[in-house]
């Protein structure tokens, strides 16, 4: 599912605040308008006005941003509607939603993950550029606190953290997953994943949980986490959500922090449309995403604003621990175990199965499986087509089969484990899928024993423009610390031209000035 999703939001602040918010094939319907119902809005001051103005009956106030002039209330319409004539007020807009910019993935994993080997981490790092000193600031949906990830010589990199988000949370802990999964990428320490996964392993961690547990949020927590960084002194603001529109009161905080030295860096969407928002304003980097062969994925968008791109296909990082699923394949033919790259099937149980391959076919059928042994366990191995994977799996487990492979039929994306689901929780076994051409090698030269094993795991495999951000922000920070003096203007062009372009020679919209790359950037910074 992507996260960031458009919302169908009325043009005039002040008519009925009915959003309708397209959830995959799921509608939501508006409710009726209630007048006296109180919204969230977004109010500018004029210049030296009081914020006594405000206070009036069926308004409660509550931010105040004196920095920039700036109000968060809750209120009524009719409320609202006079405000809007009050002569202290210079302009009022709705607290928009904003959405974490993320989806499901999966990629193989090695000594580094292959986003760290795109932007060229380990060639940085050989320079003694590792991010020492720089202090990055998170807005997203929090950060698990325990993951090993986020601890370096037995102290946490986390410095400091503080929740915006009004859902009851006494801290920053993530109770989504996103946030994690991004401050992994910046700054993860170990392999424990089976490949390394930071960055950036030097950067001090500054979280701001502005997104729920939904992985979603409003302006005004993102307004408030921005101020937070600043007070903290962030170096940078990497900030992996969006809006499909813009804030005048938002773009203010993001316009000053920027004038403050601090670089902003953000997601441009993942709807393969018009940049969001922060990412669309001038102060903001904007950044796309690309996958393993150096193409824009086809979620990403674009535009004349784009500035960079980053990896951001099947990215592995960290989650809060044991929250995800982790599988393993193994066929043993003529005493020789070969692995295979998988994905876990929705909704299948945790589970180890060892035992012969069995030919089930599409498993249409309760009598599909040709070959299986009387007695012992045994895995059927299925061809994905014609029925659900539900009913595949009844079929197969009606006939014995302790586990499940299916194999992938997508001939134009050979090497596509696919993204299949089971529907709901049920007794299943423990079920994986194979991409078309793994389901080809298993099969040559006739099945033999294999495994198939499904297990927590402290790490996943997420894709989107979320997940590209994370990628420039640790490659900016891995930069700054090899010439601190610099400013974020300058680091903004050293980013620049240091990328690898790609697309059409120079700047283009859909890969803007290129590709980041950390070593590059490392020798610019040293040399200016």
């Amino acid at each position: 599912m992507k996260r960031w999703i458009q919302a169908g939001i009325v043009s005039k602040v002040l008519s009925s605040m009915t959003v309708v918010l397209l959830l995959a094939s799921n509608v939501v319907a508006a409710a009726p308008t209630d007048n006296s119902q109180k919204h969230s809005y977004l109010i500018g001051l004029k210049p030296g006005a009081s914020t006594k103005a405000l206070h009036v009956p069926g308004v409660r106030i509550a931010s105040h941003w004196a920095n920039l002039e700036a109000m968060h209330i809750e209120a009524s319409e009719a409320a609202a509607s006079g405000l809007a004539r009050n002569p202290n007020v210079s302009y009022i807009e709705e607290d928009r939603p904003v959405y974490a910019t993320s989806d499901g993935g999966s990629y193989s994993d090695g000594a580094l993950t292959w986003g760290l080997q795109a932007v060229h981490a380990e060639q940085a790092w050989s320079q003694n550029a590792t991010g020492t000193n720089i202090n990055i600031c998170v807005l997203d949906t929090g950060i698990d606190y325990d993951q090993p990830e986020f601890t370096r010589n037995g102290v946490s990199i986390i410095k400091a953290s503080k929740n915006f988000v009004n859902d009851g949370h006494p801290d920053a802990r993530d109770g989504d997953g996103h946030g994690t999964h991004v401050a992994g990428t910046i700054a993860g320490q170990t392999d424990a994943s089976g490949s390394r996964i930071g960055v950036a392993p030097s950067v001090n961690l500054y979280i701001a949980r502005v997104l729920g547990d939904d992985g979603s949020g409003t302006t005004s927590s993102v307004i408030s986490g921005m101020n937070w960084c600043q007070e903290n002194n962030a170096n940078i603001a990497s900030l992996s959500l969006g809006s499909s529109k813009p804030s005048r009161t938002e773009q203010k905080v993001f316009d000053l922090a920027y004038m403050n030295n601090m670089l902003i860096i953000a997601a441009s969407g993942n709807d393969s449309g018009k940049i969001g928002y922060p990412a669309k304003y001038d102060s903001v980097v904007a950044v796309g995403a690309v996958d393993s062969n150096l193409a824009l994925a086809g979620f990403s968008n674009f535009g004349k604003d784009q500035e960079l791109v980053a990896p951001g296909v099947g990215t592995l990082s960290s989650v809060p621990q044991g929250t995800a699923l982790k599988g393993t394949v193994m066929e043993t033919e003529n005493g020789t175990e070969t692995p295979y790259r998988n994905n876990i099937i929705e909704f299948s149980n945790v589970g180890n199965a060892t035992g012969l391959l069995v030919e089930c076919g599409l498993a249409d059928s309760t009598t599909s499986c040709n070959g299986k042994p009387e007695t012992g366990s045994w895995i059927a191995f299925i061809d994905r087509g014609d029925i659900t994977f539900t009913e595949k799996l009844q079929n197969v487990m009606t006939q014995g089969a302790a586990g499940a492979i299916i194999a992938n039929n997508d001939t134009a994306s050979p090497e596509d484990a696919g993204s299949f689901t089971l529907g709901a929780e049920g007794s299943w076994i423990p079920a994986v899928s194979v991409s078309y051409n793994s389901g080809s090698n298993i099969r040559s030269g006739g099945l033999g024993s294999g495994l198939v094993n499904v297990s927590q795991w402290d790490y996943d495999y997420f894709e989107g423009t979320s997940m590209a951000t994370p990628h420039v922000s640790a490659v900016a920070a891995i930069a700054w610390s090899a010439n601190p003096s610099l400013t974020n203007e300058q680091i903004r062009s050293v980013l620049r031209n240091s990328s690898l372009d790609l697309g059409a020679s120079g700047r283009d919209h859909s890969y803007g000035y290129g590709l980041v790359q950390a070593d590059a950037a490392v020798t610019l910074a040293k040399g200016l």
